[in-house]
């Protein structure tokens, strides 16, 4: 069964971690592998805190996102901010040979989505991520 799950919090480091936790719950309802989960939560961690930083630069907005659940196994997250225009073609992570902190969120998210775009939406961005899982089979119950 598809299923819809859309959550709106204020653009604060802080809830991150309240974001990381609906993802969490939502794969593990699908019986999605932990490191699969972690991966994911991740990335989604990567890409809220780009928009915190680097879009919102501290204003105190909201993001909104839905996450999409597309049986048998797709995820699509997407996640609306009201900040300015973003560039798309200036989104890119740094030289994974230079070596310092930072910088590297594109990069995780690329890897760990299949398809990562920014959709036109008349205010603000829509950052579209969409990723599949390879799902375990479902252990059999006994009864007695």
């Amino acid at each position: 069964m598809n299923q819809t799950v859309t959550i709106s919090f204020s653009a604060l480091t802080e809830n991150i971690k309240l974001a990381r936790v609906v993802i969490h719950t939502f794969l593990s309802f699908r019986n999605v592998f932990d490191k699969d989960i972690f991966d994911t939560e991740l990335a989604i961690n990567e890409a809220i805190a780009n928009i915190i930083q680097h879009t919102y630069k501290g204003e105190p907005k909201y993001i909104v996102m839905t996450m999409n659940w597309i049986e048998p196994d797709i995820l699509e997250v997407l996640l609306r901010d009201f900040g300015p225009k973003v560039d798309p073609s200036k989104i890119k992570s740094r030289d994974l040979n230079d070596i310092r902190p930072g910088g590297l969120g594109v990069y995780i998210i690329q890897r760990i989505f299949e398809v990562m775009e920014f959709r036109d939406v008349e205010e603000g961005n829509l950052l579209y991520l969409k990723r599949s899982f390879l799902i375990p089979p479902k252990k059999e119950e006994h009864t007695r």
